[in-house]
């Protein structure tokens, strides 16, 4: 049990080690490929970059698919022991933050860290159910055994974070509304992104706020998937094939939904302006008129078109 606990530690730690580095490696191949002809700078060449892309994606791979793998022993462990004490070590992480100085700048980075590693809980959860039900040929009385641990795994990590940003908010004199403006500039990042002169596709300009990779967390998840469900017949491919659909028409509506969010929510921060400033990196854009109406301007709402101060 001991083993397994401080294996887990070292994975979360690895994870967190390599992130870093896989975003800068990741973001060297994206301006290797887009690079313009005529600012072509001596670099060692997009395949190099991509090689080293790849084995970044597959050694994180790796890495997420022996923590989901710990997370399963503890699932599966008689006594549950280890689970408890997984639980306990996100306790640990109040012991560690409350009592340390926190600027507005600090707490906003550790929001977004603590939002990404929320998000890899789940997803490894999912992974832990989907192995857990096919090696039981998707009985549903074992899902319903595996909830309950489910349950307590995702509430503990609710009431740490809840607490831990409580008494953080409280020690530093932060006010609550902070988190308000956390959540303008993360909606200034995504409606941003969306002009025609962005520097980042929508999709990775959120997450790359966070510090969230989305690769090699999604290839585990589709390995698992097309291991765990056993697709035979015409009638299972239409399934497949509508269930993708569902994905893009899904992808789609959540897309509008959090640009039209983000809009109000930038409006709210009196931020829109900011989204017509010329860049100061490039130099052509510097001639650019201001004044000319951008395709990605958040829409006025109808009826009175004052901002809420």
């Amino acid at each position: 049990v001991i083993k397994l606990y401080i294996i887990y530690n070292m994975l979360e730690v690895a994870d967190r080690l390599i992130s870093s580095f896989g975003q800068d490696i990741l973001d060297a191949l994206y301006w290797t490929a887009t690079e313009p002809k005529e600012r072509k700078r001596d670099s060692i060449g997009v395949i190099p970059h991509f090689v080293m892309a790849v084995s970044y994606v597959f050694i994180h791979s790796i890495l997420i698919m022996v923590q989901a793998s710990t997370l399963n022993v503890a699932f599966n462990s008689h006594n549950k022991s280890l689970l408890t004490i997984m639980m306990s070590n996100n306790f640990v992480e109040i012991k560690g933050s409350v009592f340390k100085k926190f600027e507005k700048n600090n707490l906003f980075q550790m929001s977004n860290s603590d939002i990404k590693e929320r998000f890899t809980s789940y997803v490894l959860l999912l992974i832990v159910c989907l192995r857990n039900m096919e090696q039981f040929s998707w009985n549903p009385d074992h899902l319903w055994a595996l909830l309950p641990d489910v349950f307590m795994v995702v509430t503990s990590e609710v009431v740490v974070d809840v607490i831990k940003h409580a008494f953080i908010t409280k020690f530093n004199d932060i006010p609550a509304d902070v988190y308000s403006e956390y959540r303008a500039s993360l909606a200034f990042d995504l409606v941003s992104s969306r002009q025609t002169n962005a520097y980042t596709d929508y999709s990775d300009s959120v997450a790359r706020r966070m510090g969230f990779i989305p690769l090699p967390l999604a290839v585990l998840l589709i390995r698992v998937v097309m291991s765990s469900v056993k697709v035979q017949g015409a009638l299972s491919y239409t399934c497949v094939f509508l269930f993708y659909l569902g994905l893009v028409t899904l992808k789609v509506l959540n897309s509008i939904v959090l640009l039209g969010k983000s809009c109000v929510y930038v409006k709210r921060a009196n931020m829109e302006d900011k989204l017509f400033e010329k860049p100061s990196t490039s130099s052509s854009s510097s001639t650019k008129s201001p004044s000319k109406t951008d395709p990605s301007r958040c829409a006025k709402p109808p009826g009175n078109s004052k901002v809420d101060q």
